[in-house]
C-alpha cells in the first residue's frame, strides 16, 4: 500500500481539475491506497463535485512544507514516510516531501521550473497508475546489502543477474535492457528511479547532509557526463536527495585512458584493480568539495566489486566520509572488500607506486528475494 497526497494546483492548473488526473486518484483510492489533497488554504470549490463520494480526502495544514504532515499521516496508517508519494505541481509540495522524506513524482504538466527540474515526471493520469501499481510491488528493499568492513564502504545492488538471465553474457543484457529502458522513458524509468528512491529512502539516505553523487565510468568514457547511468544518476538525486552534487557536465570520475571491458573476460584477472586504478582518478573540479561527503556511487551491475573498491579508495583520499555503491544488478557471489590506500594526488592520474593494496577479503551480505520479481517487470 502507497500513500498518494498532492495538492489543489497540481489537479486543476490554472483552477480547472484535470479529469485524467482526478480519475487516476479516485481509481487509486479504490485500489486501497490513501489518497489525499493537501493545502495551506481552504478546500476549493470544485473539490466535492470532483471526487465526490470517492472518499479521496482534503486536508488543511498550514505550513505542509514542514513535512510533518507526511510523517503524521504515514504514522497513523501504520507505514513510514517511503511509502508515500507526492505528486508534485508546485515548489511546496517538493519542500513536503523532501522535508517529510517522501517519494516525488513530478507532474509533468507544471509550468514551475523547480517541478520541471525534477527527474521523475507522469504525464498523465494513466502514467501516475502504471507508476503506482509497478511501484507497489517494490518492498523497498535491495536484492543485496552488505559492507565492506575494512574497506570502508557499503554496497547495495536491485537485482540478482545471474537468476534473471542464466550465466551466458548476463551483464551485457542486463546493461541494453538498463540503456533501453533509460532512453525509452516513460512509466518504466520513472517507476525504476522511484523503486531506487525508495531502497534509498528505506536506508535513511534523506536525513544525510552532506550527500554527493557521482557515476562510475564506463571503459571508454567521454568524460563528459552523458552516459546512461550518468542521466540515471542525475535524476535520482532530484528525489532521493536535497543537493544537487555532482554537476551536470562534470562527471565524478575522468577515464583518462581506456580500460579493458570488464565483462569482457578473457584472460583478464577481474579481482585485480591495477588497470582501474591506472587509467582512472576524480575530477580535480572536486578536489576540495568532497572533504566530509557521504558519496552515493552508482554503477550498472557489479560482479567482483573491482569498481567499488577504487571509487571508495580515490573517495577516501580525497577526504570523503564513506560510500555507498548502488550497482542496479549484481553477478553472482564473488563481491570482494578491496582495501587500498592511495598514497598521491587522487586528483591526477596514478603510477604503480601511487598506491598500495591489503589481501582482498570476502564482501558477506544478505540476499532479499521478492526484489529481483519487481526489477524484471521494470528492465527487460
Amino acid at each position: 500500500m502507497l500513500i498518494i497526497l498532492t495538492s489543489p494546483d497540481t489537479i486543476a492548473p490554472g483552477g480547472q481539475p484535470r479529469t485524467d488526473i482526478a480519475t487516476a486518484l479516485i481509481t487509486a483510492k479504490a485500489e486501497g491506497h490513501p489518497v489525499a489533497v493537501i493545502s495551506n488554504r481552504a478546500k476549493p470549490a470544485w473539490f466535492e463535485s470532483t471526487f465526490g463520494a470517492s472518499r479521496v480526502q482534503f486536508l488543511e495544514h498550514p505550513g505542509r512544507q514542514d513535512g510533518r504532515v507526511i510523517q503524521e499521516n504515514a504514522k497513523r496508517l501504520g507505514l513510514n514516510p517511503y511509502d508515500v508519494i507526492v505528486l508534485a505541481g508546485k515548489t511546496e509540495d517538493i519542500a513536503m516531501a523532501k522535508n517529510g522524506g517522501a517519494l516525488i513524482v513530478a507532474a509533468g504538466w507544471s509550468t514551475d521550473n523547480k517541478v520541471q527540474n525534477l527527474g521523475v515526471p507522469v504525464k498523465d493520469g494513466d502514467e501516475l497508475l502504471e507508476v503506482l501499481a509497478l511501484t507497489d510491488a517494490w518492498s523497498g528493499k535491495w536484492w543485496f546489502t552488505g559492507n565492506a568492513v575494512q574497506g570502508g564502504y557499503s554496497v547495495r545492488a536491485l537485482a540478482d543477474l545471474s537468476s534473471m538471465y542464466g550465466q551466458s553474457d548476463a551483464q551485457k543484457v542486463f546493461a541494453t535492457n538498463l540503456k533501453n529502458t533509460v532512453k525509452s522513458g516513460g512509466a518504466r524509468l520513472t517507476a525504476l528511479l522511484t523503486v531506487t528512491a525508495r531502497s534509498l529512502l528505506k536506508d535513511g539516505i534523506s536525513e544525510e547532509r552532506e550527500l554527493f553523487w557521482g557515476v562510475y565510468p564506463s571503459s571508454k568514457s567521454a568524460n563528459n557526463d552523458t552516459e546512461i547511468l550518468s542521466d540515471f544518476s542525475h535524476r535520482l538525486r532530484t528525489v532521493a536527495s536535497r543537493v544537487q552534487f555532482a554537476r551536470r557536465g562534470e562527471p565524478l570520475f575522468i577515464r583518462h585512458r581506456p580500460s579493458s571491458k570488464r565483462s569482457a573476460g578473457g584472460s583478464l584477472n577481474r579481482n585485480d584493480p591495477s588497470e582501474q586504478l591506472l587509467t582512472l582518478h576524480l575530477n580535480p573540479f572536486y578536489k576540495k568539495k568532497l572533504l566530509g561527503r557521504h558519496v552515493i556511487l552508482l554503477d550498472d551491475c557489479t560482479t567482483y566489486g573491482v569498481s567499488f573498491g577504487v571509487a571508495a579508495a580515490l573517495l577516501r583520499r580525497a577526504g570523503a566520509r564513506s560510500m555507498t555503491a548502488i550497482a542496479l544488478g549484481k553477478f553472482g557471489n564473488c563481491l570482494s572488500d578491496y582495501r587500498i590506500e592511495i598514497a598521491v594526488d587522487p586528483c591526477a592520474p596514478l603510477t604503480k607506486n601511487g598506491y598500495t593494496q591489503q589481501p582482498l577479503l570476502p564482501l558477506h551480505g544478505i540476499t532479499n528475494e521478492a526484489a529481483k520479481v519487481s526489477l524484471r517487470s521494470l528492465v527487460e
